[in-house]
């Protein structure tokens, strides 16, 4: 009778174990799906707003933005500060001769 008993009781203690192992897990495993079902909730919101910003873009404005940006009214472009303040080396020097407007290095007759 002793073994008996003794051997209901382990049986009672492994039972009650399982059945606090088999909560645990799944207090455990609820509250992971509960915080990744969260997370992806809130990433579905962010990637939706962005999703409507992007399709909020208006293509031409947004080119007529880009295009007033690379040529602003205001500025001079490169290209003419560089041709107002510079000469080519033959206009410096007067050592070539001038055939038809063009300025040739000493190709031309001296008739021309």
């Amino acid at each position: 009778m002793d073994a008996t008993r003794t051997s209901r009781q382990l049986e009672e203690t492994i039972d009650n174990f399982e059945k606090q192992k088999i909560k645990d897990i799944k207090n455990i495993l609820s509250e992971f799906i509960t915080i990744e079902m969260l997370f992806h909730g809130k990433a579905l919101e962010i990637y939706t707003a962005a999703f409507q910003n992007i399709q909020n873009i208006d293509e031409n404005e947004d080119l007529e933005v880009f295009r007033s940006s690379l040529y602003p009214p205001e500025h001079q472009t490169r290209l003419d500060i560089v041709r107002a303040n510079s000469k080519s080396p033959l206009e410096r020097t007067g050592s070539s001769r001038t055939c038809t407007g063009i300025v040739q290095p000493l190709k031309c007759n001296s008739k021309g």
